[in-house]
Parts: structure tokens; C-alpha cells; sequence
């Protein structure tokens, strides 16, 4: 079979099937619960090893009676992938504020992984003004306390070289699980780029994850910054996605929220059915007005308001398109015979290759589109003046098609 044996969908594509759509103008270790005590970043000497002490808080709502546990994060050697490994030291239970001190037993270095899971004891404070789980039989009042599922989970990691604080949010959950999702795992490089990545998803400024984000039920006299209660906010519109009707619990939403981004890479809310950045930006808008009315402290209230107009705003940007005329639109359909006549099923086929450039005989700029069902593509960003387009068809056997005829656009 020779490198051009596809017939080109492009000879017949281009005028009825490749059509340009011009646009408009322009594991091991003790788990046992431990009651701990001491100062805040000190060392601590435990079965003849040196160790630290972790320290932080578990918010999403404050969740109290939590069980915290610290793990190693290690490369397995057969999937070349960093994973959580031996357990470090024992677990310990979040205060009545959610805030926790984790001795690790022995010395460590670099990222560690923490994690909270439920107990029978442990409760959530509803953050979500005026009710928390509005539609279900377990609806509760702002303020208010209620269990916790046996499988709900928090994770975060911490580079304990850096920093001996650490806050276990939504937010660090699905930063978490991105990381995990990368072909490295829980690797240093990953986790500093998906914690960044999941501020930018959701509009925080740089380093907001390591801030102590504030109980929401309690922002009169809070004297932290703007960022930390933006972060709070995000982090109570899990919560209020469950409504009765799509999500009856937070264990859902979290489960649903961590697994898309385990499995898209991204919070898609469509395809994966979990829920959006879009669903979770706008709860955070409608949350930080609602918020106002339950404080009555003038720096309480000036942060929620730079906090709602910042969420207004990223919320418009997220509908924000690149202007129609800087966009050229393309659609095709797939070939279903090869040159020599032979049928073509979708099955053989491996996607399509866009090019394009300035000059109709330099199409020096390419796309490659990895899936044979997608028959439609939108080039963005394109500056003023002329732009030549073709395409072909690649097939599972790496074999492509010879380039379409080309068609163009005038920005």
C-alpha cells in the first residue's frame, strides 16, 4: 500500500465538503487516630526518628473531626509513575475549627500527599447562604452542621521543603487528581503545574491553594487577605451544586468532579457529567452576594464585594469568544473509498491534518485532529489579511491523503 493510497475526502471535499464558514466582520504505617499537641512547624522527635510536624486546616465548610493522614509519594517502578506510597506516621483528627497538627514519624523530603477521610464523627459546617442541600431531605440552615458520608475524601500535597502548612480544599482535591492524571502522577513537576492550572481554571491569583482559606460563617473580624475568602467561596460552590434534583450529596459532586478531571483532564461538566467550571464560577458569584447579608464587619464586607465582582468578571470571560473576524471556521466530511477504489471505514481512519499560513504555497502552521469523528474545527487568533487553508486525511496505518485543494479567508 503506497504513502497516498487514501483517497482524498479533499478532491471532492473542498467547495461541498471542506467548506470554510467565513464569520462576520471583524501504603504501610500505623493508621491509628493520635491526639496531637505541640508548636507550629516544629521538629519532633518520634521512635528514635526525627520528624516534622504538618499544619493546616480542612475547609470546605470547616469539616471538624476529620481523619488527616500523611503519605510518601514515590515512583512505582513498573508504570514509571509517581503514586502515594508508605504512610507517614499515624493519622490525626481536625479540631472543632478544622484545623489539624500531623506529626510525620520520620524524616521526609520533598512533596508528601495528604489526605482527610470521614468518620462517623466527622461533621461539615454548611457554608451556603441561606440553606446547604436546598431540595433534599437533608437540608440544613447557614451555619449549621451536618455528617459526612463514610466515602468522602480531601486530598492536597505539600513540598514539606518549602512549607510546613498545608490546606485540604475542593480545589486541592482536583489539583490532586490532575496531577495524577498527567502520564508522571503525583511527580514534584506535575503537582506545581496542576496546582497553578487549577487557580487559573478558576480565576485565583497565583498561590492562592497555599492560603488559609477563612470560615465563611465567621468573616466578621477576618483580617486576611481577599484572595484566601475568593478561594473560601470557590471552594462552598461544590456545596451548593447539590440541589435535590441533579446532586444529593457533596460526596457526589466531589466524586463526579474528581473523576472527570481524572479522566478529561478538566472539569468538562457535558461529557464527563460532573460539574462545570462555568456551574462553579457562577455559584461563587451568587454565593459572595448572599454572603453579605450575614456580615456586618466593613473589611468582611469590602472583601466580598471585590470577591463578587471578581467572580462576575471571570465568569463574563469565560463566554468571551475571539472576535468573528479573526476566526475561520472549517468542516469536512470523512473519504470513504481509497484512490484505488477500495471502501474506507471510519474504523481505519486515524483523524485529519489542518495546515495554513499567509501564502497559499506555505501553509506552514498545522492542527492535528486525533479522532476520525470530528469533522469540524475553528482556527482562532488569526491577524489581518489573507489565510489559506487544506487539509488531509490520516489513517491508522499512518498513511495520509495528498493535501486538499485550498480555500481561503480575507480577515
Amino acid at each position: 500500500m503506497s504513502f497516498s493510497t487514501i483517497k482524498s475526502s479533499k478532491a471532492v471535499v473542498v467547495g461541498a465538503l471542506f467548506s470554510l464558514l467565513l464569520a462576520g466582520c471583524g501504603g504501610g504505617g500505623s493508621s491509628d487516630t493520635v491526639a496531637v499537641a505541640g508548636n507550629a512547624g516544629s521538629d519532633v522527635e518520634s521512635g528514635g526518628a526525627q520528624g516534622i510536624v504538618l499544619n493546616g486546616g480542612a475547609i470546605k465548610g470547616v469539616i471538624r473531626d476529620g481523619q488527616v493522614t500523611a503519605w510518601r509519594l514515590e515512583k512505582d517502578d513498573d508504570t514509571n509513575r509517581f503514586v502515594a506510597g508508605a504512610q507517614l506516621g499515624g493519622a490525626v483528627l481536625t479540631d472543632q475549627q478544622g484545623q489539624f497538627q500531623l506529626p510525620i514519624s520520620e524524616s521526609a523530603s520533598g512533596w508528601v500527599l495528604i489526605e482527610l477521610a470521614a468518620t462517623n464523627q466527622t461533621r461539615m459546617t454548611c457554608d451556603v447562604v441561606p440553606t446547604c442541600m436546598a431540595g433534599t431531605p437533608d437540608a440544613v440552615a447557614f451555619g449549621e452542621t451536618f455528617p459526612l458520608q463514610s466515602d468522602f475524601r480531601l486530598r492536597a500535597a505539600i513540598n514539606v521543603d518549602q512549607s510546613r502548612d498545608v490546606y485540604i480544599t475542593p480545589l486541592s482535591t482536583l489539583a490532586v487528581a490532575l496531577a495524577e492524571h498527567s502520564a508522571e502522577g503525583l511527580s514534584a513537576g506535575q503537582l506545581v503545574r496542576a496546582y497553578q492550572e487549577m487557580e487559573s481554571s478558576f480565576g485565583l491569583r497565583p498561590g492562592t491553594l497555599q492560603l488559609p482559606p477563612p470560615d465563611l460563617v465567621r468573616l466578621n473580624g477576618f483580617s486576611g487577605s481577599t484572595d484566601a475568602i475568593q478561594l473560601a467561596v470557590i471552594n462552598a460552590a461544590f456545596l451548593a451544586m447539590v440541589d435535590g434534583d441533579r446532586w444529593q450529596s457533596i460526596e457526589e459532586v466531589l466524586s463526579a468532579s474528581e473523576q472527570a478531571i481524572q479522566v478529561d483532564g478538566q472539569l468538562s461538566g457535558e461529557a464527563s457529567g460532573g460539574p462545570s467550571v462555568d456551574d462553579l464560577v457562577l455559584e461563587a458569584a451568587v454565593l459572595s452576594e448572599g454572603l453579605k447579608e450575614s456580615v456586618i464587619d466593613p473589611g468582611a464586607l469590602s472583601a466580598l464585594a471585590d470577591v463578587s465582582e471578581r467572580t462576575q468578571q471571570f465568569y463574563a470571560s469565560l463566554h468571551e469568544t475571539a472576535p468573528e473576524a479573526a476566526v475561520a471556521r472549517l468542516s469536512w466530511t470523512a473519504p470513504l473509498t481509497r484512490i484505488n477504489g477500495e471502501s474506507l471505514s471510519m474504523g481505519e481512519l486515524k483523524g485529519y491534518e489542518i495546515v495554513y499560513g499567509r501564502n497559499a504555497n506555505e501553509l506552514s502552521q498545522r492542527v492535528v485532529i486525533n479522532d476520525a469523528s470530528v469533522m469540524s474545527y475553528t482556527v482562532d487568533g488569526l491577524s489581518e489579511g489573507d489565510w489559506y487553508f487544506a487539509i488531509r486525511v490520516l489513517d491508522t496505518e499512518n498513511l495520509s491523503s495528498p493535501l486538499s485543494a485550498v480555500v481561503s479567508k480575507s480577515i
